[in-house]
C-alpha cells in the first residue's frame, strides 16, 4: 500500500466502497434455516410435555415404577439407554405381574422410547441453534456460510458477502462477512482502509445501502467527507414520488416549540423520547411526535398521510442532519464527479473478479479461510495493477525519449 502511494498509483483520497455475494463452497441443499429450528423445537417441547405429563399421572395414580425422583417435571436431562431400559423393565415387570396389560405395556414402553428419541432430538436442534445465533441461515457444509440473495436477484445459495475499498482500482481494504446487509461491515472496512493507508481520505463514497446514521457519523467522526447515497436520495428527485405520500418534509417544524404542523394545520407536540439499539450495538435517540386524539378524523389529505387513526412521525434528528449534509455534499460538483466514478472504480473490481478470473466461488471453507483466500486473490490484483502502472509508465518515458 505504501509503495502504491509512493509510486503516485493511489493518493488516498477519494474512495469507493461497495459489496459483492461470493457463493460459499457448501451444498446448497444441506441448509439450516432458524426458522425451522424454532418451529421443530417448538414442536418437540409441546409433545415432551404431554408424554411427562402423562408420566406424572402414572405415578400419581398407580404404583410408582419409576420411584419418586426418577422423572420429576424441572430434571429432563440424562434420559439415557441404561435410564430407558430400567423404565422399560419396570413395564415388563407390571406385564408379568398382570397389573397392566401386554397392549398397556407396549404403549408405555413406545411412550418411553419416543421421550428418548424427542429428548436427542431437542439436543440436536439446540446445537444447531447455537450455530445459528443471531443468523437466520447456515449450511452443513460451512457452517459459517448463511444463505444469500446473488447479484442477479433469483439464485439463492449459501454465500459471503465481500466488500471492497478502492481508489483508481487498486483495492485498499476488504472484508469478508455472513450478513447479507452491506452497511454492517462499513465501518470495520474503513478502519482498516485508514490502518492501510497510514492516513485518513479526503472522501468517501458509496451507493444506498450505506447511508445511515451510525456510518454518516463515522464519517463525521473521522473527518472524512460524507458522500453516502441513502436510501431515498434518488426518490426524492422524482415528483411522483413526493407527491404520492405527505412525508416528514412535508410538515412544517417549530424549533421552539419542538412541534410540527401538517399541510391541515394540525399540531404535532413532542409525546416521548426513546432510543433504539441496531445490530451493531449503535444506539439511535428518537423522538415521537403526535396529534391530539381524533385530530386527523375527517381530513382532506388523510388518504395522502396515514393509514392509522392519527398520524405520527418518528424522528432521529442526528439522522436527519447527517442525512442534510450527505444530500449537500452529494447534489455538489464533487459529489457529482464522485458518483459518477464510483462504477468504473469499484464494479470494475469486482467484473475482473467474476467475468476475467472466473472467480464465483470460492474455493476454501470457513470465516478464517475465506478471508485468507480473498486476500490472497486481492494481493494478486493490487501487484497487478502496480505492475501495469510501472510498465504504462516506462512505455510513456521510453516514448517521449523516441520522440526527443
Amino acid at each position: 500500500m505504501i509503495y502504491a502511494l509512493e509510486r503516485g498509483i493511489i493518493e488516498g483520497n477519494d474512495v469507493f466502497v461497495d459489496h459483492t455475494k461470493n457463493e460459499a463452497n457448501a451444498n446448497r441443499h444441506k441448509v439450516v434455516w432458524s426458522k425451522k429450528v424454532e418451529r421443530q423445537t417448538k414442536m418437540i417441547d409441546e409433545e415432551l410435555e404431554r408424554l411427562f405429563r402423562h408420566i406424572d399421572e402414572i405415578n400419581e395414580n398407580e404404583e410408582k415404577i419409576f420411584h419418586d425422583n426418577d422423572l420429576p417435571e424441572q430434571k429432563r436431562t440424562g434420559f439415557d439407554d441404561e435410564k430407558v431400559q430400567e423404565i422399560i423393565d419396570k413395564i415388563n415387570d407390571r406385564v408379568k405381574d398382570k397389573k397392566i396389560t401386554r397392549e398397556h405395556g407396549r404403549q408405555e414402553r413406545k411412550k418411553i422410547r419416543r421421550m428418548k428419541e424427542l429428548l436427542e432430538r431437542k439436543q440436536l436442534y439446540s446445537e444447531k441453534k447455537k450455530i445459528l445465533g443471531e443468523r437466520k441461515s447456515y449450511s452443513k457444509t460451512d457452517t459459517d456460510a448463511v444463505v444469500m440473495m446473488m447479484k442477479d436477484k433469483l439464485t439463492i445459495r449459501p454465500a459471503y458477502n465481500e466488500g471492497i475499498c478502492v481508489e483508481n482500482d487498486f483495492v485498499l481494504n476488504y472484508v469478508i462477512s455472513d450478513s447479507a446487509a452491506d452497511n454492517i461491515s462499513f465501518i470495520p472496512l474503513m478502519d482498516g482502509v485508514i490502518d492501510n493507508l497510514n492516513k485518513i481520505p479526503e472522501n468517501a463514497n458509496a451507493d444506498g445501502a450505506y447511508g445511515n446514521e451510525e456510518n454518516h457519523g463515522y464519517l463525521e467522526e473521522k473527518g472524512i467527507g460524507n458522500f453516502l447515497k441513502y436510501n431515498t436520495y434518488h426518490k426524492e428527485k422524482s415528483a411522483s414520488w413526493r407527491e404520492k405520500k405527505i412525508k416528514f418534509e412535508d410538515f412544517t417544524y417549530d424549533e421552539n416549540k419542538d412541534a410540527f404542523t401538517c399541510e391541515n394545520g394540525v399540531k404535532l407536540l413532542m409525546n416521548r423520547q426513546q432510543e433504539e439499539v441496531t445490530k451493531t450495538g449503535y444506539t439511535r435517540k428518537i423522538k415521537i411526535y403526535t396529534p391530539r386524539k381524533g385530530s386527523c378524523k375527517g381530513c382532506p389529505f388523510r388518504a395522502r398521510c396515514t393509514k392509522s387513526r392519527d398520524r405520527s412521525l418518528q424522528v432521529c434528528w442526528n439522522a436527519e442532519r447527517l442525512k442534510q449534509q450527505a444530500k449537500e455534499n452529494l447534489d455538489s460538483e464533487k459529489g457529482l464527479e464522485l458518483r459518477k466514478r464510483r462504477g468504473n472504480e469499484v464494479e470494475s473490481v469486482f467484473g475482473d473478479e467474476k467475468l476475467n478470473k472466473k472467480k464465483h466461488r470460492y474455493h476454501l471453507r470457513g470465516t478464517t479461510k475465506v478471508n485468507l483466500e480473498a486476500g490472497l486473490y486481492y494481493i494478486s490484483h493490487n501487484m497487478r495493477k502496480i505492475h501495469k502502472a510501472l510498465t504504462t509508465k516506462k512505455t510513456n518515458r521510453k516514448q517521449l525519449s523516441n520522440k526527443n
